[in-house]
Order: C-alpha cells, then sequence, then structure tokens
C-alpha cells in the first residue's frame, strides 16, 4: 500500500514538473503582440497592406470587449525596461500614414477609446491618399493618436550613408515636430528594414522604441530597438484568426515555421 502511494506520489510531482516546464518554456517564447496595420479601405482582397474597414472595427471591439491593456506605443518601451509586462498587453500600429487611417481607423479607436501610433513619411504628407498635417495635428491633439517618424522618405535605410542616414531619422523627427509641437519618441523603420547603423542613429536620435516587421528568430524578442510586430491583413478577418495571432506566441511559431 505504501509502494502505490509513494508511486502515485513520484507520478504527480513528475506530471507537475513537466507542465511547470512546459509553462516556463512557453513564457520565454512570449513576444508582446504589436500589430502592424496599412490601409483601412476596401482592397483588402487584393492587397495584402489592407484591411477592411469592417473587420478593422470587429477587430478593435474584439480588444475592448475582451479587456485587452491596449497602451501607447511609447508606454510599451517603459514596460519593456523595466520587465513589467501586464497580463494581455498589445499595441497598435499603422505605418506610411495613409488618409483611410484617418477617415476609417481614427473614429473606431477614437469612439472606443484605444490608442494608437501612425507613423508618417513628412515628405508623403499631403500627397494623394496620404494624410494631411492638419489631420495629423488633430489625431495628434486627440490623446488617441501618437504620431511617430517612418523616415523623411521612405528610403532603404541599410543602403544609406551616413549623413543619409541622418537626413531620414533626424530630420523627419525635427519636421513631425515642429508641425505637431510634441516630442516624436517612436520610429519605424521603411518596410522593417535596419542594420547597425541605422539601428545606433535611431537611438542617438532620442526616439524610445522603434519597430520592424520580423528580424527573424535570431534576433532578440524585446529589442527595443528593433521590436517585431505582427502585419493584419484579411487572414484576420475571421475573429480566431485575428485571436490565435495576438496571443503573443504566433511569432514564434511563424518564425520556427518560416525559413531564415
Amino acid at each position: 500500500m505504501r509502494f502505490r502511494a509513494a508511486k502515485k506520489n513520484i507520478i504527480i510531482a513528475i506530471v507537475l514538473i513537466a507542465a511547470l516546464a512546459v509553462i516556463l518554456y512557453a513564457k520565454a517564447q512570449y513576444v508582446v503582440p504589436i500589430l502592424m496595420y496599412h490601409k483601412i479601405d476596401g482592397n483588402s482582397a487584393v492587397s495584402r497592406l489592407s484591411v477592411s474597414p469592417e473587420s478593422f472595427k470587429a477587430q478593435m471591439v474584439f480588444l475592448k470587449r475582451h479587456r485587452y491593456n491596449v497602451v501607447r506605443l511609447k508606454d510599451l518601451s517603459e514596460m519593456v525596461r523595466e520587465n513589467k509586462l501586464p497580463s494581455k498587453t498589445i499595441a497598435v500600429t499603422f505605418d506610411d500614414g495613409y488618409e483611410d487611417n484617418y477617415v476609417n481607423a481614427y473614429p473606431v479607436l477614437k469612439g472606443l477609446g484605444l490608442p494608437a501610433t501612425i507613423f508618417i513619411i513628412p515628405a508623403m504628407i499631403g500627397n494623394d491618399g496620404y494624410l494631411t498635417w492638419d489631420q495629423v495635428v488633430e489625431m495628434s491633439e486627440s490623446g488617441i493618436i501618437t504620431i511617430g517618424s517612418h523616415s523623411l522618405s521612405h528610403s532603404w535605410l541599410p543602403s544609406l550613408a551616413v549623413q543619409e542616414l541622418d537626413r531620414e531619422i533626424i530630420d523627419s523627427k525635427r519636421s513631425i515636430e515642429s508641425h505637431i509641437g510634441k516630442d516624436v519618441d517612436t520610429f519605424s523603420y521603411p518596410l522593417g528594414a535596419f542594420n547597425e547603423n541605422a539601428r545606433e542613429k535611431v537611438i542617438k536620435a532620442g526616439y524610445k522604441i522603434a519597430v520592424a516587421t520580423n528580424p527573424g528568430k535570431k534576433y532578440p524578442k524585446h529589442d527595443l530597438f528593433a521590436m517585431k510586430r505582427l502585419r493584419i491583413s484579411s487572414t484576420s478577418d475571421n475573429l480566431f484568426v485575428f485571436w490565435f495571432e495576438i496571443t503573443g506566441f504566433y511569432t514564434w511559431i511563424k518564425e520556427h515555421r518560416d525559413k531564415d
């Protein structure tokens, strides 16, 4: 009888240890979800950079209804520095500064009280299909939208000389700050591309956080100046898929599924 009891206790202990090991391993793979949107328009059937207004609203309502901790990107930088990430923390970002962000996304975010960051390209402001400075300023003053830099002209940063990097990274920051009257603390690498020179320039320029797309599994999961993001497209129209992508483990799965 004693032998059976001891055997049972050993089995229970092994199961508990194994379960703990799985939990700790899973926790180590967690990457805080940073959503990456581009266009919010009616072209999601033909463009991977587009999400329909209906799907975007459904996704934001999902975050609100299920009580996700939606934070400003620059606030996320402090959480990462302090290694304090509350449960279900997530950030919402947009690249390029398309006008439909103002028309179709901003009202939804404002209505739900969900913060987001829009990365703009100063050289493109006012062009057809892009935001105007009046729209940028309005959103910045709302307290809902943080305006970040997506470089001055959306150049491929790894190929640029030092002086050109300064122009794209530093001058874009100054340009945006001169219009919105606020510090610009966030940067998005055009096309997600960067190298060590670009990363160092971003740091020296005074940004607090920079986002890429997905540098790959060999890169740190929470490098404040190369944060990994999840591109949201029409595949996320299904809210179960959307939920799975924002669990914090999808990035790890994708990196190990795809070839380097």
